[in-house]
């Protein structure tokens, strides 16, 4: 309301500034309480009592509202509060002021009812809006850091459409991201997608052949207009998208379909088109741990027995433990192979001296 008063003091003298204030309630506490009236905000502090400090949004609430919010408030209470119909009215209409309720009228809460009052209110609230979208606009200029209605301008701007339900937080990065990302081929394609989704997926090139012409049948005159072999136009520019979807935390599987290809007519190269769009199988894997039993121990006592008129009795034990032995002798056993190279001067090899003129030379190698 510091604005208000700042637009009424530039009115001329003719107009009435008078507010012609009300008083619409009287607010208490159980201890001590001071409060505060400042640009549609209502807030308390308390000192002791079983109540708590209070800031209330004034534009939530109309004056009646704002009376029963206030008496239901633990150690609050009123004293008064108007009854008129000026209860039906914003709770914007409270006056700005400070008081403690300790001093002389320091609960007396006022609004103003002056109309002229309510047109510059009016005016206030949209000049505080420009002011605090001029101040926010240096950062709405940039992916990065701007939000809301002002990033999907930028995203318009860019060519790159804001999806359904895509946060801020995702959105902005992803404009740059799909302005700067390789496009046109598949590989660029299967990467796009697997990117924007977590999903495998497979981008497949394919040709297709038109209807083969001419045929030469009865029907086409021989007159040389046509020739006799036929042959069918290979269709270019197709490919075929083939995606995994995530069966457990995936999202509508229609929407989600309709997320990918709007990627690929995001990305693909002009004169390509889709031929299909289809779900392929995910992989799928479980790890079980195998059981692993615990060990069982047996615990064995002696039974020991004593009277009392033998009480000389003894027990005893006798362990023997025997000496193992065993004597490992070396294997001598022996192997050994031969091999044999066979060298024959045949036709093939020049009579050069490369080559010693000898039949057939073996050689034996024992292991």
């Amino acid at each position: 309301m510091r604005l208000t008063k700042k637009l009424l003091g530039l009115l001329h003298r003719v107009f009435d500034k008078n507010p012609y204030k009300v008083l619409l309630f009287r607010l208490q506490y159980e201890a001590g309480m001071t409060w505060t009236v400042s640009d549609a905000v209502l807030s308390t502090v308390v000192q002791g009592g079983q109540g708590a400090n209070l800031s209330i949004d004034l534009t939530q609430y109309t004056v009646g509202d704002l009376i029963n919010y206030l008496s239901s408030q633990p150690g609050y209470s009123l004293a008064f509060a108007n009854t008129s119909e000026i209860v039906n009215l914003s709770a914007t209409i409270l006056m700005d002021d400070a008081n403690d309720i300790a001093l002389s009228n320091g609960d007396h809460f006022y609004g103003y009812t002056n109309p002229l009052w309510s047109y510059m209110e009016a005016n206030a609230n949209e000049l505080r809006q420009a002011r605090a979208s001029i101040q926010a606009m240096p950062a709405q200029m940039s992916t990065t850091s701007a939000t809301g209605d002002w990033l999907v301008l930028l995203g318009k701007q860019y060519g790159v459409p804001k999806l359904t339900g895509e946060p801020d937080s995702s959105y902005g990065p992803r404009i740059i991201a799909e302005v700067l990302r390789p496009k046109n081929n598949n590989v660029a394609l299967e990467m796009a997608i697997s990117y924007y989704t977590g999903q495998d997926t497979t981008v497949t090139d394919v040709v297709e052949y038109g209807p083969t012409f001419p045929l030469y049948n009865s029907v086409i005159t021989r007159d040389g207009s046509h020739t006799y072999s036929a042959s069918a136009a290979p269709i270019y520019g197709l490919f075929d998208v083939q995606y995994a979807y995530d069966l457990i935390n995936g999202a509508d599987p229609t929407t989600f379909q309709q997320t990918v290809a709007g990627i690929v007519q995001r990305l693909r190269a002009a004169g390509t088109h889709m031929r299909s769009l289809s779900l392929q199988a995910s992989a799928m894997n479980d790890a079980a741990t195998p059981p692993t039993e615990g060990g069982f121990g047996v615990v064995a006592r002696p039974a020991l027995a004593d009277t009392l008129t033998a009480p000389a009795d003894s027990f005893g034990s006798l362990v023997t433990i025997s000496q193992f032995s065993d004597a490992l002798s070396a294997p001598t056993d022996s192997e050994s192979i031969t091999i044999a190279y066979n060298y024959r001067y045949a036709s093939v090899r020049h009579y050069n001296g490369a080559i010693k003129r000898m039949g057939v030379q073996s050689v034996t190698e024992s292991i």
